[in-house]
């Protein structure tokens, strides 16, 4: 079903999350490059852990630059000092 004139489908949604993998790899810290990404319909979902509430916040910050993102949904645990 079309949304905003674009339609989703699997292949789609996997290449969302590889683009927002990359992303977050670029960003030079080995917990964002570590999280679990999952995209349906644009709709994205952060898991896994960080070291810092700034890094839980780059990561968010992140997803949203993407092109096609509509949402994200952050389950990512601080863990740090």
């Amino acid at each position: 079903m079309p949304l905003n004139g674009l339609a989703f489908c699997e292949a789609t949604d996997r290449d969302l999350e590889s683009r927002i993998s990359n992303f977050l790899c670029h960003q030079y810290r080995q917990a964002l490059s570590a999280l679990e990404i999952e995209a349906r319909n644009g709709d994205v979902t952060l898991r896994g852990q960080v070291s810092t509430y700034y890094e839980k916040q780059l990561a968010i910050s992140c997803c949203r630059r993407v092109a096609g993102v509509l949402s994200v949904d952050c389950s990512v645990d601080v863990i740090g000092a």
